[in-house]
């Protein structure tokens, strides 16, 4: 990975840390500009990976044809999502690193590495 692109990611994570989550900001739509696990972007097209907000409801999808809705609730600097259409779903979390009116980086753990989510509003 090139090194300014890591000085870059890990500043904005330290700024991200930060700040609280102003809640408001999520309402929208987000689409995937990267994702980057254990520091390097994996290969997968991250146009593919969308996100929706309302009020209380959320809809994503993803690559391999995914998809999943329901309910969403932010406390502290957690996303926690409800899937509702899926049968046998749990509640899951993810840490908002950082949420502003055009950028969302999410960061969650997959397979016991840890994974970053950059979107942006669409």
């Amino acid at each position: 990975m090139n090194q300014s692109f890591k000085a870059y990611l890990f500043l904005l994570l330290l700024l991200a840390a930060c700040s609280p989550v102003d809640k408001s900001l999520i309402k929208g739509q987000w689409a995937g500009i990267a994702v980057i696990e254990e520091g390097s972007p994996i290969n997968i097209d991250p146009k593919e990976i969308k996100i929706s907000f309302e009020d209380k409801g959320y809809i994503y999808s993803s690559t391999l044809n995914y998809k999943e809705a329901g309910v969403y609730y932010i406390d502290s600097k957690y996303l926690y999502t409800t899937d509702t259409l899926n049968q046998a779903s749990t509640e899951k979390a993810v840490e908002i690193v950082k949420l502003t009116a055009d950028s969302l980086v999410l960061k969650m753990n997959e397979a016991g590495k840890e994974r970053f989510l950059i979107m942006e509003k669409q």
